[in-house]
């Protein structure tokens, strides 16, 4: 464990199970964007990693609606284009096609389908064009414009989509990416989301898993400097996901899924930095990588985890 110089600093409890700790471990000693006094702390109870002291409030709003594409823009590296709209939706084409199996039984024309932190609506758009009916929440102002002039409804939060929205226009499907390590109070947040959700219907989403193989096999320094970012409240393994979903009262199953590829990683290894996503690819075959993949998602040092929630039949 890292020393820590005041006192004031150290948390009393957990953030997401509130359980009190004595002498907490520090994961994330540097926070990407944060402050010297920001720290990521592993709870021995939920196995959650949270950043204390979080940004407050107002901080934390000003942010998500005027900075947020800037600071991923800078963190992205040449993996994905943050500078607008179009070239954010460019840049994300294989996101779509990646993680449409995982909802594709739930795409009918006519369908309902909210995405909260829809972004560029990179996930919309192309669901709108195969004919669902599509919402989305979205606190950048830049995005949300974008989309608003796409003839896509966008909301700034959830509670105005509530207000405005109602629950006799429920969806079957609600989902999110890369959403849930943002949210302050996470368990709330999910309950709230699947108010949404129609009896019988699905909420999908997908968070960066804390085993990731960066940090959980090859415990490269500056992927450590870069992984633990002041946007995320949380980071999440199978153990403390599986606190949170218990506590929902709905049938789901946790997928492992890796993003980023061989090539990606040799890159940190090599340079310690972002952007080597298919760098290499001209050098390895198609079986070493699905391989690679495989390897990491079978032994659960991936880099990201998909959750499908299913709701009761019959439960408003």
């Amino acid at each position: 464990m890292l020393p820590i110089k005041k006192i004031e600093d150290l948390p009393e409890n957990c953030r997401l199970c509130k359980a009190p700790l004595k002498g907490p471990d520090i994961v994330g000693n540097f926070v990407y964007g944060g402050t010297s006094r920001q720290k990521f702390y592993r709870c021995p109870r939920c196995d959650a990693a949270f950043l204390y002291p979080p940004m407050k409030k107002e901080e934390e709003s000003r942010f998500y609606s005027n900075e947020f594409e800037k600071f991923m823009e800078k963190r992205s590296g040449k993996d994905f284009d943050w500078s607008g709209p179009e070239a954010h939706i460019k840049s994300n084409e294989k996101q779509f096609k990646r993680r449409l199996p995982f909802f594709e039984e739930f795409i009918r024309p006519g369908r309902r389908v909210l995405e909260i932190g829809c972004s560029s609506g990179f996930m919309l758009l192309p669901l709108k064009e195969m004919g669902l009916d599509v919402i989305g929440v979205e606190p950048s102002g830049n995005f949300a414009g974008f989309l608003k002039k796409q003839g896509i409804p966008v909301y700034d939060s959830t509670k105005k989509l509530h207000k405005i929205e109602g629950r006799s226009q429920a969806f079957d499907l609600v989902m999110h990416f890369f959403v849930l390590e943002h949210i302050g109070e996470p368990i709330a947040f999910l309950k709230d989301a699947l108010k949404l959700v129609k009896p019988g219907g699905k909420m999908v989403f997908e968070i960066p898993s804390r085993d990731d193989p960066l940090l959980s096999i090859y415990n490269i320094p500056a992927f450590h400097k870069f992984y633990w970012s002041v946007a995320h409240n949380y980071y999440f393994n199978r153990v403390s996901l599986e606190f949170i979903m218990s506590r929902l009262g709905e049938k789901f199953e946790i997928l492992a899924e890796q993003r980023y590829d061989l090539s990606n990683h040799v890159t940190w290894a090599l340079e310690g930095k972002p952007g080597g996503q298919g760098r290499f690819s001209g050098f390895f075959t198609p079986e070493l990588e699905r391989a690679y993949s495989d390897s990491m998602k079978s032994t659960g040092h991936c880099d990201t985890l998909v959750v499908r929630v299913h709701k009761k039949e019959g439960k408003a």
